[in-house]
């Protein structure tokens, strides 16, 4: 009997061992900074997207303190938790369903941390309940278009272009004469830039990446810029400009295709053909808001998705912020689009391939 019981106590335990961390719920037993839940197990909950102040401090303590809560990560950003783990980045819902990153921006009890923010804060509810798919924005309706020296808080909204993105590519390449990979990315950082987005408040409540890929026009994830109506880029040089023209968009394939107020900026060549797998290529993006951050790798496989040659893997390096970074051949030419990360597996990571946007 007594070798039943121990048989049937060990079980338990081995099952808690291989429970996922985000699939029970947990006690939060402090609340530090007013951005940090610190659970009973010890780990401690970096909110992101939240930078803690004495409002926040004191929401957390009101409604989560000594009351469980489920812990969320986003697409791009899954750790491994462990016994050892300490602190790690995440999203926090209650057992009500209250999202509380969303939520304490929501109510503007605190601004907003773009240090490790990847996507759009609009999205952090549907994350932290499910860990699914964004849902669905709609475009504005067409308007005059904006005027560049205009401030952003006084602009037009964005307009839909019935132009093709074929009929706004540019008519020739450009091939800078290059002697090195260091000279290749000198050249290439100068065409990627920080996509911020802004809520109805004026708030910057979303950051990921984008690259021209001609004279204003350029290219990033559709979850970037989901659920918002108001964009601006930060180009490499630190200067701001307001994205104007939405030409094409596909939810399926996460990318969106953009006019900016500027023609001052060098582009990117996009390759004419899929790579090859083993294909040598490098990613440059604003991975955790580390800005201009390279990492390189090779083409892992080929992915179909609709398409028999839609999805790229790669094992170079992307993290939270690198949503919408080029991926590159060592000609310089991009070839896809970073897009996200395969949870628990690692160097499994993966970009839409550039040949989508001009279908």
């Amino acid at each position: 009997m007594k070798t039943k019981a121990f048989l049937s106590v060990m079980a338990v335990l081995l099952a808690a061992c291989h429970t996922d961390f985000t699939d029970i719920p947990h006690t939060v037993t402090a609340v530090r900074g007013g951005d940090t839940l610190v659970l009973k197990n010890g780990v401690a909950v970096s909110l992101i997207g939240v930078e803690g102040n004495a409002e926040s401090q004191s929401f957390l303590e009101e409604h989560v303190l000594n009351q469980k809560v489920q812990v969320r990560f986003d697409r791009s950003n899954y750790p491994e938790v462990d016994e050892g783990t300490e602190l790690v980045w995440g999203y926090a819902t209650t057992l009500r369903g209250e999202a509380l990153n969303g939520e304490l921006l929501r109510r503007g009890l605190t601004p907003l941390d773009e240090l490790y923010l990847t996507d759009s804060l609009n999205a952090f509810r549907r994350y932290a309940q499910s860990g699914g798919l964004v849902p669905e924005y709609a475009l504005p309706e067409e308007s005059e278009a904006a005027d560049p020296e205009a401030p952003l808080e006084a602009r037009p909204p964005v307009r839909r272009s019935d132009e093709s993105v074929a009929e706004a590519l540019p008519d020739e390449e450009v091939k800078p004469r290059l002697n090195s990979f260091a000279d290749l990315v000198e050249y290439a950082e100068q065409c990627v830039f920080v996509v911020l987005r802004r809520n109805a408040q004026g708030r910057v409540d979303g950051q990921g990446t984008g690259f021209f890929i001609g004279e204003g026009l350029a290219v990033s994830n559709y979850h970037v810029f989901e659920g918002s109506n108001d964009w601006y880029i930060r180009a490499h040089d630190g200067r701001r400009y307001p994205v104007t023209e939405i030409l094409k968009q596909s939810r399926e394939f996460d990318f969106v295709v953009f006019r900016v107020a500027t023609k001052t900026y060098p582009f990117l060549d996009l390759a004419k053909a899929t790579p090859r797998k083993g294909t040598d290529i490098f990613v440059l993006g604003n991975p955790r808001g580390l800005e201009s951050t390279v990492t390189r790798g090779v083409v892992s496989a080929i992915r179909k998705k609709t398409y028999s040659d839609a999805m790229l893997q790669i094992d170079a390096a992307i993290s939270p912020g690198s949503s919408g970074s080029p991926v590159m051949n060592l000609q310089g030419e991009v070839v896809g689009i970073a897009t996200s990360q395969l949870r628990d597996c690692e160097n499994c990571n993966f970009a839409m391939n550039i040949n989508l946007v001009k279908k």
